[in-house]
């Protein structure tokens, strides 16, 4: 338990800075975006782009956290008529979680492949496409991981005010 308890802690001082920092930028880029358009007719080249790709990072980086603290939204109507089986669905969910998510992964590092083979960019910054679609795939496997501790742990992580 100590090292899904290490790995759990891991992952929070890892990606919890990582998405913050990553919602830093993106406010950042709007602001410079928005300003420079305005006030020097100077608008900030793919911030469009820039963006969609920055929102990658910050979804994904929270993702394994959602999912490590069991804070997914969810439809409590099953477990609201049938309390003695909201456990098994909860665990069920979590099963399913972690299943879909590893699957993801394989589908996004696949897709990176192809993306790699053809050089994707983006239309007007020119950034590689491929690099984010490995990231996304990755991620997709680190929620796998987590949504796995999460079932292992039965935690329900911290309250919303937390």
């Amino acid at each position: 338990m100590r090292l899904i308890d290490a790995i759990a802690r891991a992952l929070i001082a890892m990606l919890a800075p990582l998405s913050a920092a990553t919602l830093f930028a993106i406010m950042l880029v709007m602001v410079v975006d928005v300003g420079g358009r305005y006030l020097f007719n100077q608008p900030i080249r793919g911030a469009y782009e820039i963006t969609e790709f920055l929102m990658c990072v910050m979804v994904l980086g929270a993702l394994p956290l959602v999912s490590l603290w069991g804070r997914h939204v969810e439809a409590s109507l099953l477990a609201d008529l049938a309390p003695r089986a909201a456990s098994i669905l909860r665990w069920l969910a979590g099963v399913l979680s972690v299943l879909v998510f590893a699957y993801l992964a394989m589908l996004m590092w696949n897709y990176g492949d192809q993306l790699a083979q053809q050089n994707a960019q983006s239309l007007f910054g020119g950034i590689p496409r491929a690099p984010f679609a490995y990231y996304m795939a990755v991620l997709c496997l680190v929620t796998a991981v987590a949504s796995a501790i999460a079932i292992i742990r039965h935690d329900e992580g911290p309250g919303p005010g937390d």
